[in-house]
């Protein structure tokens, strides 16, 4: 059978122009009467906001989602979360799969470029598993879920909000449909934000993690091996994904539940059990999930600085989070340490990190740092809030997080501009948005020069 092949382009562009056809197709359709609620047409550049937010999974929204939307609206942005949160292109070619149509090599590249599997030619068994666990993760939450919300809402409202919540973590989207001021009326409900942090932390690791826990894990299981032994035996990507994340789950976690635990505003008149939930809740969806079960604009100024750094960090590779990856600070972290202490190679876990790992991570942090500081430096010209609120919303933007504090719906047409692109940027990736831009160099490294010696630090 002919080879599904999309069009001859290189490969960043093909993962920009899926983003884009799922954005503009959504914005359409929000727009449109019958997506909202008295039937009228929303501002196109309030639905195209909102379309890039849900397919870059980031929350940020400059209009209340359960009271501008009617149900067939909240649909579109489900769907456009799940597309965003797993990739047009995985979807595609899932129904390629399907039909028996061949991949061309170009899409590909393009699909390990968007999923970073570790085997390009399992790749197919690699893209039924990720819909098949993605099916069974959010699945399992939205029944947990509806234990809840059924009582709540009713059984039909019950159920569409369940799902809807369920996608909305796993994809680490931020979006609810349940109240004005997000998940602030659960902050007393562990029930639900224990199983809203499972489903974020789930999507955050990466589709990469969880086939290299499984394929590792029958073992230790069946008591054949012991723990130490089991972790030995991951992958050193995997073993680097899980000590940061555990590291940045649990770190800002007691930090937060130090410094707001006398927060009258926050965390003071709740109980202890309430204030560890809440201080987990805030850690995991700052790792770009967006949900709030506290008023964020009433943190400490240092909470504030510490939910930057988490936020501008983000998940880890090959999931549905954004910000830089945890193994891209690992790497530039691990790569300092044995710099100090004299060594000239890169080692972690007995195992070396290549020079490309590192410069692709370096690059990385450093346009990242400079995209940010000219989001905030164009929105402390056009826009007139404090430096604090601006630097907040751009990083969430950024990192694809969607926490605010409280500017989003107040921003200027320039302003939401600047924003949307922070989005497209955050989701898509630096490198990737920007290699999309530029024609591709098939002759750049055939020629070499002569070393030249230059002076740093």
């Amino acid at each position: 059978m002919k080879p599904f092949h999309l069009k001859k382009t290189n490969t960043a562009r093909k993962i920009v122009n899926s983003f884009m056809v799922v954005i503009l197709v959504g914005a359409i359709l929000l727009t449109l009467p019958i997506s909202n609620r008295n039937a009228v047409f929303l501002n196109p550049l309030d639905a195209f906001f909102t379309a890039v937010s849900a397919t870059c999974v980031t929350g940020l929204t400059t209009v209340t989602t359960m009271h501008q939307f009617n149900l067939f609206g909240q649909i579109i942005i489900l769907i456009m979360m799940q597309v965003g949160g797993i990739g047009l292109m995985t979807l595609v070619a899932v129904f390629a799969i399907a039909l028996k149509i061949k991949f061309s090599m170009e899409n590909k590249k393009a699909l390990i470029e968007l999923l970073n599997p570790t085997d390009l030619f399992h790749l197919k068994h690699f893209l039924r598993d990720i819909v098949k666990y993605v099916v069974f993760f959010e699945s399992i939450g939205a029944i947990l879920l509806m234990v809840r919300f059924i009582p709540q809402y009713g059984l039909k409202k019950g159920i569409f909000n369940s799902i809807f919540i369920a996608v909305s973590a796993f994809c680490n989207a931020g979006f609810d449909n349940l109240s004005e001021i997000s998940l602030i009326p659960y902050q007393q409900d562990a029930y639900v934000l224990s199983i809203l942090m499972m489903l974020i932390v789930l999507g955050g690791v990466g589709f990469v993690v969880w086939f290299d826990v499984r394929d590792k894990i029958k073992p230790l299981i069946r008591r054949k091996i012991t723990l130490h032994r089991f972790f030995e035996s991951l992958s050193l990507h995997t073993k680097i994904v899980l000590i940061a994340t555990l590291f940045l789950i649990v770190v800002p976690a007691v930090m937060f539940g130090c410094m707001e635990a006398n927060n009258l505003l926050t965390m003071q008149n709740l109980s202890i059990k309430d204030k560890i939930v809440n201080s987990l809740f805030t850690s995991i969806t700052l790792r770009t999930a967006g949900f709030a079960s506290l008023s964020m604009d009433q943190f400490y100024m240092s909470s504030h600085l510490l939910m930057i750094l988490c936020m501008f960090i983000g998940g880890s590779p090959g999931g549905t989070a954004g910000g830089i990856k945890t193994t891209t600070l690992a790497v530039v972290l691990i790569c300092i340490g044995c710099m100090l202490k004299g060594k000239r190679q890169t080692n972690a876990f007995h195992r070396h990190i290549s020079r490309d790992v590192i410069v692709r991570a370096t690059s990385i942090i450093t346009i990242n740092m400079l995209t940010l500081f000219t989001g905030i430096f164009i929105l402390s010209i056009t826009e007139n809030f404090s430096f604090m609120e601006i630097v907040y919303e751009c990083t969430s933007a950024l990192a694809t997080v969607g926490l605010s504090l409280g500017i989003t719906p107040l921003l200027s047409t320039g302003g939401k501009l600047v924003i949307i692109m922070l989005m497209l940027v955050g989701r898509i990736g630096i490198m990737t948005f920007i290699m999309s831009l530029v024609k591709e160099d098939r002759h750049c490294d055939v020629i070499h020069y002569a070393d030249g010696h230059v002076l740093v630090g």
